[in-house]
């Protein structure tokens, strides 16, 4: 029977730098777009339009987070279940 390999797979660890990579340029553009929302006035005619670029940007930082939760915790599964089992102490 083949031994497991235990070193963990780099398809999680490329995962989370991919959205780390896509994390940062997503920030700076919601920072962006929310100093231009606080330089427009309501009233203005791409108010409506900028406030919906920010709460989309929102929305996919948010999605980018649940990603990555879900890889780190994909990745702790996969660590915990290549662990040897335990066994138990001899009695003396």
């Amino acid at each position: 029977m083949p031994e497991k390999d235990s070193r963990p797979r780099p398809d999680h660890d490329n995962l989370s730098n991919r959205l780390h990579d896509l994390a940062q340029p997503l920030a700076t553009v919601t920072g962006l777009v929310d100093l231009l929302l606080l330089e427009l006035d309501e009233r203005d005619k791409i108010f409506k339009e900028v406030q919906m670029m920010s709460d989309q940007l929102d929305k996919i930082m948010r999605i980018v987070g649940d990603i990555r939760l879900i890889a780190r915790e994909a990745a702790a599964h996969e660590a915990k279940s290549q662990e040897p089992a335990s066994l138990p102490h001899p009695k003396v």
